[in-house]
């Protein structure tokens, strides 16, 4: 970056690593174009309204968007140096640094015939276990059940890369005394001065909150009547493990109206209220549990009384037979 100072770079991909490398190299004085093929950043998380927050603070930061194309090619000078990439569409653009950050699939070719395959990576159990248990397999590569949704996915996150292995560690090494994975899917990033995180699953009607021309902005996915996802940006600690804790209970959600109007205020409700479980019948549990205390209270005292009055009868027996 201090080389490129005051010149320009071309970023090409708009997903995590675009938006932290256009954020990082802008902060540091260099014109900053982003390319991406989606219509806008984060497409595959991110909601056109919650772009748009983002895409707008970028814009007043003098980052640039190229949307809806991609790298064709490199325009070298004579000594190898970068002076230009070239579009799809036919236009280019100056370049004295280029960030191709445009994701990776998982190489698992090395494995086909030799462990299940699924999801575009390698499967394996609530253990980490591939179909030959003697392999693990952890990470981006990992095709692993994820408990609240009933179904095997593979997750690109460094959060569930350090889970999954620390899980994995943990099968190896005491089988006995570890379950099985129950992971909350969950993505975050820090850039500028922003900071969000998203938990669940971005399926289904989208109940956005918040105000989006301030701080703190928000957004539920609500699916078969349940909220399954939950996004918030600019949240406390407690806000967002609030968060955390709704998106794993998956609420049923009757009024979506109602659901915009409270919005994070949902979260910080449905997370206070204790975990609910089927009422006891409370005549016999309640009637045993007050026998059972005396009732052993009893049993001590006549066994303590029985040991004394035959040790006095054994006393007085052999007492009486020495007479004899």
């Amino acid at each position: 970056m201090q080389s490129c100072a005051s010149g320009n770079a071309v970023v090409i991909g708009g997903g995590y690593i675009g938006m932290e490398c256009a954020a990082s190299l802008v902060t540091n004085r260099i014109n900053v174009t982003m390319v991406f093929p989606e219509v806008h950043c984060m497409a595959r998380l991110f909601t056109p309204k919650i772009a748009s927050y983002y895409e707008g603070y970028y814009n007043s930061k003098g980052v640039r968007f190229v949307k809806g194309t991609v790298l064709s090619s490199f325009e070298i000078d004579p000594i190898g140096k970068i002076t230009a990439v070239n579009l799809r569409d036919g236009s280019q653009l100056p370049a004295d640094m280029v960030v191709v950050g445009i994701g990776i699939r998982p190489n698992t070719s090395l494995f086909e015939g030799q462990l299940t395959l699924e999801k575009g990576g390698i499967k394996v159990n609530g253990r980490m276990q591939t179909s030959n248990t003697s392999v693990y397999a952890v990470g981006d590569v990992a095709a692993f059940p994820v408990k609240l949704f009933g179904e095997t996915r593979r997750l690109e996150h460094v959060d569930s890369a350090r889970k999954t292995a620390k899980h994995a560690v943990a099968a190896i090494m005491e089988p006995e005394k570890t379950d099985e994975f129950d992971y909350l899917p969950f993505f975050y990033s820090r850039f500028f001065t922003f900071s969000w995180q998203f938990y669940g699953d971005n399926a289904g009607e989208v109940v956005h909150f918040g105000d989006y021309s301030g701080s703190t902005i928000g957004a539920y996915w609500i699916s078969k009547g349940h909220l399954v996802g939950s996004f918030l940006e600019g949240g406390t600690k407690e806000e967002y493990e609030a968060l955390a804790k709704t998106t794993r209970l998956k609420p049923a959600i009757d009024d979506i109206t109602d659901l915009e109007r409270q919005g994070l205020g949902f979260a910080l409700t449905v997370s206070k209220k204790p975990l609910t479980s089927p009422p006891a019948d409370v005549s016999d549990s309640s009637s045993t549990l007050v026998l059972e205390r005396p009732l052993f209270a009893w049993h001590a005292t006549a066994g303590v009384i029985m040991a004394a009055s035959i040790a006095a009868f054994a006393y007085w027996y052999g007492k009486k037979r020495r007479r004899w």
